[in-house]
């Protein structure tokens, strides 16, 4: 029987929007190449989800990888309150869940400060509707590696073979399905909720 729902934050709540951001402050094509590789892509930006290493010393290291654009790096970290905002339906989603009787979880790889700053911004509507949560940067410990995963089972109490768990990272389902959990891969609302039904109409019938 499925009794709790667990979903990713980034591209499934809310729109992790870097690439939109980077236009609207007007930074050319080749520019944003770069900052895709150097900086969103970088192992340090991961290592601000994790949060084992000091912010500062992290941010340190961010810019030393785009040397000659330190200023339009500070101008996006400046401006990272816009680099979130929540899908429409995240909220009605939850609810509809709620209304079934089900339990829903956030489990998410987000640094510490950003997601204090992302919820005083109002950027995560769903907060108070959850039953619990677990983010990267507050735990020190980060998906796919599945301590951050049983860490939410053990802290909420939960079964694995009870909850299904969402995200748009093939990797990060995958070890949810070895800890034997369901699995959906976030592709879209209407893909993943889709399948979402299907999985919990399936347990109600056993």
């Amino acid at each position: 029987m499925i009794k709790n729902v667990i979903f990713d934050v980034g591209n499934v709540l809310v729109n992790y929007r870097w690439r939109a951001l980077m236009e609207e402050l007007g930074l050319s094509k080749d520019l944003q190449q770069i900052f895709e590789e150097k900086v969103f892509g970088s192992p340090w930006w991961g290592e601000l989800d994790h949060g084992v290493m000091e912010e500062s010393e992290v941010l340190v290291l961010l810019r030393g990888e785009i040397h000659g654009y330190e200023k339009e790096f500070d101008l996006i970290w400046d401006n990272r309150d816009k680099l979130v905002t929540p899908y429409p339906y995240s909220v009605p989603w939850i609810w509809a869940l709620k209304k079934k009787g089900l339990k829903v979880y956030l489990l998410s790889n987000y640094p510490k400060s950003m997601f204090a700053l992302h919820t005083e911004c109002g950027c995560f509507p769903f907060l108070n509707s959850v039953d619990g949560r677990v983010v990267s940067g507050y735990v020190k410990m980060i998906k796919p590696n599945p301590d951050i995963y049983q860490y939410l089972l053990d802290q909420y109490q939960l079964k694995p073979t009870e909850c299904v768990f969402l995200d748009d990272l093939e990797k990060n389902i995958e070890t949810a399905r070895a800890m034997r959990m369901k699995g959906i891969v976030f592709q879209s609302y209407e893909q993943a909720s889709e399948e979402l039904n299907r999985l919990i109409d399936q347990a109600q019938e056993k």
